[in-house]
Protein backbone atom coordinates (compact mmCIF):
# COMPACT_ATOMS: atom_id res chain seq x y z
CA UNK A 1 0.00 0.00 0.00
CA UNK A 2 1.33 3.64 -1.08
CA UNK A 3 2.98 5.12 2.16
CA UNK A 4 3.25 8.68 3.20
CA UNK A 5 -0.90 8.77 2.30
CA UNK A 6 -3.92 10.11 3.83
CA UNK A 7 -7.02 8.11 3.23
CA UNK A 8 -10.14 10.63 3.56
CA UNK A 9 -12.09 7.42 4.59
CA UNK A 10 -13.35 5.56 8.27
CA UNK A 11 -10.11 3.64 9.07
CA UNK A 12 -11.78 0.35 8.74
CA UNK A 13 -11.84 0.76 4.80
CA UNK A 14 -8.60 1.48 5.12
CA UNK A 15 -7.77 -1.24 6.99
CA UNK A 16 -9.11 -3.44 4.82
CA UNK A 17 -6.67 -2.39 2.10
CA UNK A 18 -3.53 -3.25 4.56
CA UNK A 19 -2.06 -6.32 4.03
CA UNK A 20 -1.60 -9.14 7.47
CA UNK A 21 2.02 -8.05 8.84
CA UNK A 22 2.80 -5.03 6.79
CA UNK A 23 2.50 -2.22 9.48
CA UNK A 24 5.43 -1.75 11.92
CA UNK A 25 3.98 0.52 14.53
CA UNK A 26 0.32 1.74 15.35
CA UNK A 27 -0.20 5.40 16.77
CA UNK A 28 -3.71 6.75 17.30
CA UNK A 29 -6.47 8.64 19.80
CA UNK A 30 -9.71 7.83 19.14
CA UNK A 31 -12.34 10.29 19.73
CA UNK A 32 -13.35 10.34 23.71
CA UNK A 33 -16.96 9.23 23.87
CA UNK A 34 -20.00 11.46 23.93
CA UNK A 35 -16.99 14.34 24.66
CA UNK A 36 -17.23 16.45 21.47
CA UNK A 37 -18.96 16.70 17.95
CA UNK A 38 -16.53 17.09 15.51
CA UNK A 39 -18.73 17.76 12.70
CA UNK A 40 -18.89 14.97 9.86
CA UNK A 41 -21.48 12.00 10.06
CA UNK A 42 -20.35 8.64 10.56
CA UNK A 43 -17.88 9.70 13.70
CA UNK A 44 -16.79 7.88 16.52
CA UNK A 45 -17.20 8.85 19.89
CA UNK A 46 -21.33 10.25 19.64
CA UNK A 47 -22.90 6.30 20.07
CA UNK A 48 -25.89 6.53 22.78
CA UNK A 49 -23.76 4.25 25.12
CA UNK A 50 -20.16 3.61 25.88
CA UNK A 51 -20.40 -0.07 25.24
CA UNK A 52 -21.23 0.53 21.16
CA UNK A 53 -18.48 3.23 21.32
CA UNK A 54 -16.02 -0.10 22.49
CA UNK A 55 -17.51 -1.96 20.44
CA UNK A 56 -16.50 -0.32 17.92
CA UNK A 57 -12.80 0.42 19.04
CA UNK A 58 -12.57 -3.64 19.50
CA UNK A 59 -13.06 -3.78 15.93
CA UNK A 60 -10.63 -1.58 14.79
CA UNK A 61 -7.83 -3.42 17.12
CA UNK A 62 -8.88 -6.89 15.84
CA UNK A 63 -7.66 -5.13 12.55
CA UNK A 64 -4.86 -3.17 14.11
CA UNK A 65 -3.76 -6.87 15.24
CA UNK A 66 -4.15 -8.34 11.86
CA UNK A 67 -1.87 -6.09 9.94
CA UNK A 68 0.75 -5.68 13.11
CA UNK A 69 4.07 -7.14 12.44
CA UNK A 70 4.53 -9.59 14.96
CA UNK A 71 7.58 -7.20 15.87
CA UNK A 72 5.47 -4.38 16.06
CA UNK A 73 4.06 -2.05 18.57
CA UNK A 74 0.56 -0.13 19.21
CA UNK A 75 0.09 2.89 21.22
CA UNK A 76 -3.22 4.05 22.23
CA UNK A 77 -4.09 7.14 23.92
CA UNK A 78 -7.89 6.99 25.49
CA UNK A 79 -9.40 9.30 27.60
CA UNK A 80 -12.30 9.14 29.81
CA UNK A 81 -16.03 10.43 30.56
CA UNK A 82 -18.43 10.95 33.06
CA UNK A 83 -22.08 9.20 33.41
CA UNK A 84 -24.30 11.73 32.31
CA UNK A 85 -21.88 14.76 32.39
CA UNK A 86 -22.49 17.16 29.82
CA UNK A 87 -19.59 17.43 28.56
CA UNK A 88 -18.95 20.12 25.24
CA UNK A 89 -18.54 19.86 21.73
CA UNK A 90 -17.47 22.51 19.57
CA UNK A 91 -20.56 24.19 18.25
CA UNK A 92 -21.28 25.20 22.34
CA UNK A 93 -23.93 22.92 22.67
CA UNK A 94 -23.65 20.41 25.75
CA UNK A 95 -24.95 16.75 26.43
CA UNK A 96 -27.03 17.24 23.22
CA UNK A 97 -26.17 14.07 21.58
CA UNK A 98 -28.54 12.50 18.88
CA UNK A 99 -29.22 8.61 18.38
CA UNK A 100 -27.46 7.78 15.25
CA UNK A 101 -29.91 5.23 12.95
CA UNK A 102 -29.24 1.64 12.80
CA UNK A 103 -28.37 1.45 16.63
CA UNK A 104 -28.18 -2.05 17.69
CA UNK A 105 -31.48 -2.50 19.65
CA UNK A 106 -29.58 -5.06 22.03
CA UNK A 107 -26.75 -3.24 22.75
CA UNK A 108 -28.76 -0.07 24.02
CA UNK A 109 -31.28 -2.30 26.03
CA UNK A 110 -27.60 -3.83 27.85
CA UNK A 111 -26.79 -0.48 28.66
CA UNK A 112 -30.16 0.40 30.27
CA UNK A 113 -30.38 -3.10 32.13
CA UNK A 114 -27.06 -1.54 33.99
CA UNK A 115 -27.34 1.42 34.93
CA UNK A 116 -24.63 3.80 36.75
CA UNK A 117 -25.22 6.59 39.16
CA UNK A 118 -24.65 10.08 37.81
CA UNK A 119 -21.50 11.60 37.48
CA UNK A 120 -19.68 8.11 38.15
CA UNK A 121 -16.48 7.69 36.39
CA UNK A 122 -16.97 4.98 34.15
CA UNK A 123 -13.68 3.81 33.56
CA UNK A 124 -13.74 3.30 29.41
CA UNK A 125 -10.13 2.90 29.28
CA UNK A 126 -10.11 0.28 31.69
CA UNK A 127 -12.93 -1.40 29.92
CA UNK A 128 -11.24 -1.04 26.60
CA UNK A 129 -8.07 -2.54 27.59
CA UNK A 130 -9.09 -5.27 29.26
CA UNK A 131 -11.19 -5.79 26.47
CA UNK A 132 -8.01 -5.96 24.26
CA UNK A 133 -5.97 -8.28 26.32
CA UNK A 134 -9.11 -10.59 26.18
CA UNK A 135 -8.76 -10.65 21.77
CA UNK A 136 -4.94 -11.99 22.39
CA UNK A 137 -2.93 -8.36 22.75
CA UNK A 138 -0.20 -8.64 25.12
CA UNK A 139 -0.61 -5.28 27.20
CA UNK A 140 3.04 -3.92 28.67
CA UNK A 141 2.10 -0.33 29.80
CA UNK A 142 -0.67 1.60 30.96
CA UNK A 143 1.29 5.37 30.38
CA UNK A 144 0.16 8.11 32.99
CA UNK A 145 0.35 10.91 30.09
CA UNK A 146 0.28 13.73 33.44
CA UNK A 147 -1.32 16.98 31.62
CA UNK A 148 -0.05 19.77 33.93
CA UNK A 149 -2.29 22.56 32.19
CA UNK A 150 -5.03 20.70 31.23
CA UNK A 151 -8.68 22.39 30.39
CA UNK A 152 -9.84 23.87 33.25
CA UNK A 153 -12.76 22.24 35.17
CA UNK A 154 -15.60 23.99 36.98
CA UNK A 155 -16.39 21.27 39.54
CA UNK A 156 -16.22 21.78 43.04
CA UNK A 157 -17.20 18.26 44.12
CA UNK A 158 -14.09 16.60 42.92
CA UNK A 159 -10.87 16.62 41.52
CA UNK A 160 -9.76 18.29 38.27
CA UNK A 161 -8.88 15.75 36.00
CA UNK A 162 -5.27 16.22 34.67
CA UNK A 163 -3.96 12.84 33.04
CA UNK A 164 -5.44 10.32 30.16
CA UNK A 165 -3.82 6.85 29.58
CA UNK A 166 -1.17 5.90 27.08
CA UNK A 167 -1.83 2.15 26.07
CA UNK A 168 1.29 0.64 25.16
CA UNK A 169 0.50 -3.01 23.51
CA UNK A 170 1.76 -5.50 21.25
CA UNK A 171 1.67 -8.94 19.61
CA UNK A 172 4.11 -11.63 20.33
CA UNK A 173 6.40 -11.41 23.45
CA UNK A 174 9.57 -10.64 21.52
CA UNK A 175 8.71 -7.03 19.51
CA UNK A 176 10.95 -3.73 18.62
CA UNK A 177 12.00 -1.82 21.39
CA UNK A 178 14.96 0.82 21.70
CA UNK A 179 14.66 1.69 25.03
CA UNK A 180 18.53 2.87 25.06
CA UNK A 181 17.23 5.76 22.37
CA UNK A 182 14.86 7.42 24.75
CA UNK A 183 16.80 6.89 28.25
CA UNK A 184 16.64 10.00 30.44
CA UNK A 185 19.93 11.22 31.84
CA UNK A 186 20.42 10.30 35.34
CA UNK A 187 20.16 12.92 37.85
CA UNK A 188 22.75 12.95 40.99
CA UNK A 189 22.79 14.75 44.04
CA UNK A 190 25.40 16.97 44.72
CA UNK A 191 27.33 14.75 47.04
CA UNK A 192 27.35 12.30 44.39
CA UNK A 193 29.43 14.59 42.03
CA UNK A 194 32.90 15.52 41.29
CA UNK A 195 34.08 19.03 41.14
CA UNK A 196 33.87 19.31 37.27
CA UNK A 197 29.95 18.07 37.27
CA UNK A 198 30.43 14.18 36.41
CA UNK A 199 29.17 11.48 38.22
CA UNK A 200 32.11 9.76 40.93
CA UNK A 201 32.10 5.85 40.08
CA UNK A 202 33.22 4.23 43.53
CA UNK A 203 32.26 0.74 41.91
CA UNK A 204 32.92 -1.03 38.20
CA UNK A 205 30.80 -2.03 35.85
CA UNK A 206 29.22 -5.80 35.51
CA UNK A 207 28.99 -7.19 32.72
CA UNK A 208 25.96 -5.56 31.53
CA UNK A 209 27.30 -2.29 30.91
CA UNK A 210 26.04 -0.87 34.83
CA UNK A 211 27.63 0.19 37.84
CA UNK A 212 26.42 -1.29 41.37
CA UNK A 213 26.59 1.49 44.14
CA UNK A 214 25.03 0.85 47.39
CA UNK A 215 23.71 -1.88 45.62
CA UNK A 216 21.54 0.12 43.25
CA UNK A 217 22.55 -0.23 39.70
CA UNK A 218 22.06 1.98 37.13
CA UNK A 219 22.59 2.12 33.00
CA UNK A 220 25.48 4.09 32.12
CA UNK A 221 23.29 5.37 28.92
CA UNK A 222 20.63 6.83 31.19
CA UNK A 223 17.64 5.48 33.05
CA UNK A 224 14.77 3.90 31.75
CA UNK A 225 12.27 6.87 31.86
CA UNK A 226 9.14 4.77 33.51
CA UNK A 227 5.26 5.09 32.51
CA UNK A 228 4.61 8.40 34.58
CA UNK A 229 5.53 11.80 35.54
CA UNK A 230 8.87 12.20 34.57
CA UNK A 231 8.35 10.31 30.59
CA UNK A 232 5.08 11.30 30.04
CA UNK A 233 4.53 14.63 31.80
CA UNK A 234 4.20 16.75 28.97
CA UNK A 235 1.58 19.64 28.46
CA UNK A 236 -0.76 20.33 26.10
CA UNK A 237 -0.18 22.51 23.51
CA UNK A 238 -2.11 24.96 21.45
CA UNK A 239 -2.59 24.53 17.88
CA UNK A 240 -3.34 27.11 15.41
CA UNK A 241 -5.58 24.28 13.16
CA UNK A 242 -9.31 24.27 13.62
CA UNK A 243 -8.51 20.09 15.34
CA UNK A 244 -10.08 20.72 18.89
CA UNK A 245 -8.13 17.89 20.40
CA UNK A 246 -4.67 17.70 18.54
CA UNK A 247 -1.94 15.89 20.03
CA UNK A 248 1.13 17.80 21.32
CA UNK A 249 4.26 16.49 19.21
CA UNK A 250 6.33 16.05 22.43
CA UNK A 251 3.49 12.81 23.15
CA UNK A 252 4.10 11.13 20.16
CA UNK A 253 8.04 11.49 19.72
CA UNK A 254 9.52 9.10 22.10
CA UNK A 255 6.70 6.56 21.37
CA UNK A 256 7.91 6.61 18.17
CA UNK A 257 11.70 6.63 18.86
CA UNK A 258 10.93 3.43 21.13
CA UNK A 259 8.48 1.35 19.64
CA UNK A 260 9.31 2.27 15.33
CA UNK A 261 12.45 1.27 13.61
CA UNK A 262 13.58 3.99 11.22
CA UNK A 263 12.47 3.78 8.18
CA UNK A 264 9.15 1.68 9.33
CA UNK A 265 5.55 2.37 8.48
CA UNK A 266 3.54 3.91 11.24
CA UNK A 267 -0.20 3.86 10.94
CA UNK A 268 -2.85 6.45 12.92
CA UNK A 269 -6.34 5.15 12.05
CA UNK A 270 -7.65 9.38 13.35
CA UNK A 271 -5.05 11.03 11.85
CA UNK A 272 -6.72 14.12 12.18
CA UNK A 273 -4.33 17.01 11.23
CA UNK A 274 -1.23 15.22 10.47
CA UNK A 275 0.43 15.05 14.04
CA UNK A 276 1.43 11.62 14.27
CA UNK A 277 2.45 12.12 10.51
CA UNK A 278 5.16 15.24 10.98
CA UNK A 279 6.63 13.24 13.96
CA UNK A 280 7.10 10.12 12.07
CA UNK A 281 8.61 12.17 9.35
CA UNK A 282 10.74 14.32 11.44
CA UNK A 283 12.26 10.31 13.09
CA UNK A 284 13.01 9.51 9.54
CA UNK A 285 9.78 7.08 9.56
CA UNK A 286 6.86 6.63 6.75
CA UNK A 287 3.15 7.15 7.94
CA UNK A 288 -0.54 5.82 6.57
CA UNK A 289 -3.15 7.60 7.98
CA UNK A 290 -6.85 7.57 7.97
CA UNK A 291 -9.06 10.44 8.20
CA UNK A 292 -12.83 10.90 8.01
CA UNK A 293 -12.97 14.65 7.68
CA UNK A 294 -12.35 15.78 4.97
CA UNK A 295 -11.35 19.42 6.40
CA UNK A 296 -9.20 17.64 8.61
CA UNK A 297 -7.58 15.60 6.36
CA UNK A 298 -6.78 18.90 3.73
CA UNK A 299 -5.38 20.46 6.87
CA UNK A 300 -2.57 17.74 7.84
CA UNK A 301 -1.94 17.64 3.70
CA UNK A 302 -0.96 21.04 3.19
CA UNK A 303 0.80 20.61 7.06
CA UNK A 304 2.80 17.96 5.49
CA UNK A 305 3.07 18.97 2.02
CA UNK A 306 6.72 20.74 3.25
CA UNK A 307 8.46 17.69 4.63
CA UNK A 308 7.66 15.71 1.82
CA UNK A 309 9.05 17.86 -0.83
CA UNK A 310 11.99 19.47 1.04
CA UNK A 311 13.20 16.25 2.68
CA UNK A 312 16.16 18.30 4.03
CA UNK A 313 13.63 19.78 6.82
CA UNK A 314 13.96 17.09 8.82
Amino acid sequence: MEVNKIWNEPCLETTKRLSDNSIDCIITSPPYWQLRDYGYSGQWGLEPTFNEYLEHLWQLMDECYRILKPTGTCWINLGDSYNGAKTGNTNGTYGQVKQKEGVSEQIIQKQKQKQYNSKCLLLIPHRFAIGCMDRGWIMRNDCIWAKRNGMPESTTDRFSKKHEYFFFMVKEPKYYFDLDVIRDKHKWASKDKRADGERHESAGKNQSGQYGINAVMYNIKGKNPGDVADFWDITTKPSSSKHYASYNDGLLLKPILAGCPEGGVIYDPFFGTGSTGEAALRSNRKFIGSEMSADYADIAAKRLHPFLTSPMLF
